[in-house]
């Protein structure tokens, strides 16, 4: 069996074994994501993920990590999970950390047994889609979970021992929502305890319910000065420590740092202002090209017969 749907990671699973449990998402109705559209979502048999992991062995360390490819793994049932995990701890039993990609709701179908279990089969890190804690911006994106649920689930994970990332698109509530989708995912974040933050700025691709709402004038985007004001007002918002990564290309500006360290906190802030008190909105739009990022963004079916 080969999956048809390229390979994604997170940039900080490069060095990771990329093991392709499933083909696309088992949800595919955000309106704003532009990955798996082209794709229906299966799942690869137990056989065919053994045959992958044992060709792969010999080109990494007995310690090194483990990716599950796939956008959504965690929905798998539990003792499904638990097959695909037992034959990497097999193969692997030295590896560092076993991780993927999970939506909030696959989260809160598990019982907390389960988790735990997940947790002691190796499963250590989840990337969770929590995208915004505006209930506004979720719900006019049909992510299909609120801020509140997000919480308890994050909640959940933090007392079953599974780490975790969350993201963050600044801008996705639209133009005149940036101070309030801050101040509520600042709010959100206070509330638990990721050890990553990623950001990337709000990109509308053709080809996703996000671009026919703003073709329809139903959906007006943020400008690039409200998604650095969004970001501003988040990083002045937020009281927790973890790493912030805005280096991906779809952010507007990019940072790396600790948000628990004032003084890098400080200098981000005073280069926020710095920037928005510097640059015009057209040296802003200009400078980073919202239109040529969606055109990089374009699913696979429209870049063929463009």
């Amino acid at each position: 069996m080969t999956f048809e749907e390229p390979i994604y990671r997170p940039p900080w699973e490069a060095a990771s074994v990329l093991l392709p449990l499933t083909q696309s998402c088992n949800w595919n109705r955000c309106k704003f994501c532009y990955r798996s559209k082209d794709y229906k979502f299966v799942v690869a048999p137990a056989e065919v993920f053994e045959c992958e992991l044992k060709a792969q062995l010999p080109y990494y360390p007995p310690d090194a990590r483990v990716f599950f490819v796939g956008s959504n793994n965690f929905a798998l049932p539990t003792d499904k999970l638990l097959i695909y995990l037992d034959i990497v701890n097999r193969y692997m039993p030295e590896h560092d950390r076993i991780s993927m990609f999970s939506r909030v709701d696959a989260i809160a179908r598990k019982t907390d047994e389960q988790l735990r279990e997940l947790a002691e089969h190796g499963c250590a890190h989840l990337y969770v889609g929590t995208e915004s804690g505006s209930d506004e911006a979720l719900d006019l994106m049909d992510k299909g979970h609120k801020a509140e649920e997000a919480v308890k689930q994050l909640r959940r994970l933090d007392e079953a021992g599974i780490t975790y990332t969350v993201f963050y698109i600044l801008g996705l509530g639209g133009k005149g929502t940036a101070e309030k989708s801050a101040e509520k995912t600042a709010a959100l974040f206070n509330q638990v305890h990721p050890t990553q933050i990623v950001t990337t700025g709000m990109t509308v691709t053709e080809g996703t319910g996000a671009w026919d709402m703003r073709e329809n004038g139903e959906y007006i985007q943020a400008s690039e000065r409200e998604m650095i004001e969004e970001l501003r007002t988040f990083l002045q918002n937020l009281r927790i420590g973890a790493v912030y990564d805005g280096t991906h290309a779809l952010n507007p500006v990019h940072y790396r740092f600790d948000t628990g360290n004032p003084e890098q906190k400080r200098q981000v802030l005073a280069d926020l202002e710095r920037i928005l008190s510097t640059y015009t909105d057209e040296q802003l739009e200009e400078a980073i090209r919202r239109s040529e990022l969606e055109e990089s963004c374009k699913p696979v079916h429209l870049q063929k017969t463009s």
